[in-house]
């Protein structure tokens, strides 16, 4: 074997972290197919291969050569990584345990051919998944089965809850991965694991409410603040958040739990996203003084309080799927003209009548709420609704005909 095959940097890396692999000791221009190795821990085989040229130096270098074809094309400096395949169809590469490493066999073989039975050079690359001074902790609380994957330090750290596909049991790699990158991540098992449910059919919702409540009462774990979502809002956009008209904090990872005095910097602001988070109270909105539409769908209110400040210039309120089971407080909205509220917890017409106290409300959606499937059942529900909120132009995305139009027409 006349070239050498180096990985760099040298020594055992971690899974996703990018690598330069360079062959020396070549001819000028001769051609060679590079072929990558790897048997998980069931002994199951998985290859990639692509061809290539030295340059007329004798040396290639994966990082500056573009793959002639093979498994990639083009210049694809982890190809031999990513693009890996099964012997056997079907097969999915899994690290089963992420305390030990997998070693990738690095091969220069002679010509275009990757079954070539002139092997040029050779290597072995181990690449792990539990980064340095990352801690590993089991988890076994209440009905909980997880890992716990810790940063090296005192913490606090932004948490993850990580669930990984339908095939069951608990695979932890991806988030031993993450914790290498700052974060306190929770791999959660859900079905056929120890002592839960066989089937993905039986696990209970509340499994996972379970699994947030321990991830948000551990001392290493935190949510994002509001002043963190700004600031990553600014920086991806490269608007001030004290000037700008519309500003989106939506699906933050790990999720908003407070709407914190922050949010007074937005005084400009006339749209508002904050949905898909975990927020549980409406707070601190004396700041934003031109305030038109506000998102809070999908994340934990339970009641409407906190709206009065934005009472005299909210038009939009849009807060499906939450747990409001009241409509108290609903009627400081002076200007509401459009409601989505969505798959909340309204049962009672009590309550519902309340939003006829809203004197420019024209466009409601209620459905999925237990009043609106109550009398969907019964078959009645646009007609009720519409009675005691007689203004509505539009329900639950149809349009309200009154008595008196049908009657003209």
């Amino acid at each position: 074997m006349a070239a050498t095959v180096t990985v760099e940097p040298t020594g055992r890396c971690r899974w996703d972290e990018p690598v330069r692999i360079v062959v020396r000791g070549l001819a000028p221009g001769q051609s060679v197919t590079l072929r990558a190795s790897l048997r998980d821990e069931k002994g199951e085989l998985f290859q990639a291969h692509a061809r290539y040229y030295a340059d007329d130096g004798g040396e290639l270098d994966l990082t500056r050569s573009p793959a002639l074809g093979g498994s990639f094309d083009g210049l694809e400096p982890m190809g031999l990584f990513w693009a890996l395949e099964p012997e056997k169809p079907f097969l999915r590469l899994v690290k089963r345990d992420v305390q030990t490493p997998f070693a990738v066999e690095l091969e220069v073989l002679d010509g275009h051919e990757p079954d070539s039975e002139l092997l040029l050079g050779r290597a072995v690359h181990e690449r792990d998944f539990l980064p340095p001074g990352v801690r590993r902790e089991p988890v076994r609380v209440g009905r909980v089965r997880a890992t716990l994957f810790l940063p090296p330090g005192a913490g606090p750290f932004p948490g993850i809850i990580d669930l990984f596909g339908s095939g069951g049991g608990l695979c932890e790699y991806r988030a031993s991965l993450l914790a290498g990158h700052g974060f306190a991540v929770l791999a959660l098992a859900y079905f056929r694991f120890e002592d839960l449910p066989e089937y993905l059919n039986d696990v209970h919702l509340e499994y996972f409410k379970e699994a947030v409540d321990f991830m948000l009462q551990h001392s290493m774990a935190k949510a994002t603040t509001i002043k963190e979502a700004l600031a990553r809002w600014e920086e991806k956009t490269s608007q001030k958040p004290s000037e700008a008209k519309e500003i989106k904090l939506y699906a933050q990872i790990p999720p908003i739990e407070k709407m914190d005095a922050s949010l007074s910097m937005l005084a400009n602001c006339e749209k508002l996203s904050l949905s898909t988070n975990c927020i549980e109270k409406i707070a601190n909105l004396n700041g934003l003084k031109n305030l038109r539409i506000l998102s809070l769908g999908r994340n934990n209110i339970k009641n409407l309080n906190g709206l009065e400040a934005v009472g005299d210039t909210l038009e939009e309120l849009w807060i499906s799927y939450n747990f409001i089971e009241k409509l108290k407080g609903i009627h400081v909205m002076k200007k509401l003209k459009i409601l989505y509220m969505s798959n909340n917890l309204v049962k009672d017409w009590a309550e519902f009548v309340k939003l006829a106290e809203l004197p420019c409300l024209e466009d409601l959606v209620f459905v999925g709420n237990p009043l609106e499937e109550k009398h969907s059942t019964e078959g009645n529900w646009i007609e009720e609704a519409t009675k005691r909120v007689p203004k509505l132009k539009k329900l639950d995305g149809t349009p309200v005909i009154k008595e008196d139009e049908e009657e003209e027409n």
